[in-house]
């Protein structure tokens, strides 16, 4: 693949990633507007909604798995870097790209269950145990997005520092 087409692939996958964070964060616009329905009904109309916290539930678990692959291209993730900062360099350039490839892995696995799961729902026609009951695949497709399309971005990362190792050494 040549410098273009890999940029390209970079360019969609970084956009996708870019406009998931943005639909995340409308996710969190979301959840201050049932919190604030919900305050408004109980306290000034005495009247609480059997909703609110339903919707803030499926709204976050939304906004978390939607930034998810923004936060992993970023690396804005919490890491624990005690272990890393105690390697050697040399056992630090290997360890690196192992763990790249362990995560992706990982992310990988999960988000196939998470679509598998996703199309259990559909197909079947579950919708959530609540009051305010949603299709179920609503609430696992974000999952299956983030897990996914994180992988793509921790195989990306793995290819970029791939080639870095490669251009040095030439």
């Amino acid at each position: 693949m040549n410098a273009t087409k890999r940029n390209g692939v970079e360019r969609v996958v970084f956009g996708i990633a870019f406009l998931g964070a943005g639909a995340g964060g409308l996710c969190v616009v979301a959840i201050l507007a049932c919190y604030s329905i919900e305050v408004f009904m109980r306290y000034v109309l005495n009247a609480p909604t059997s909703w609110a916290s339903d919707y803030v539930t499926y709204f976050l678990c939304a906004s978390v798995f939607l930034t998810m692959p923004q936060l992993t291209r970023e690396g804005s993730h919490v890491a624990v870097t005690v272990l890393q900062s105690s390697l050697p360099a040399v056992i630090l350039r290997l360890a690196i790209p192992i763990g790249l490839s362990i995560s992706a892995f990982i992310c990988f696995f999960v988000g196939w269950l998470a679509l598998k799961q996703t199309h259990y729902n559909f197909v079947r026609g579950i919708d959530t145990m609540s009051l305010a009951a949603v299709p179920k695949w609503t609430v696992a497709a974000p999952i299956a997005y983030g897990f996914l399309l994180s992988g793509i971005v921790l195989l990306l990362k793995l290819r970029a520092q791939w080639h870095a190792r490669h251009e040095v050494a030439h």
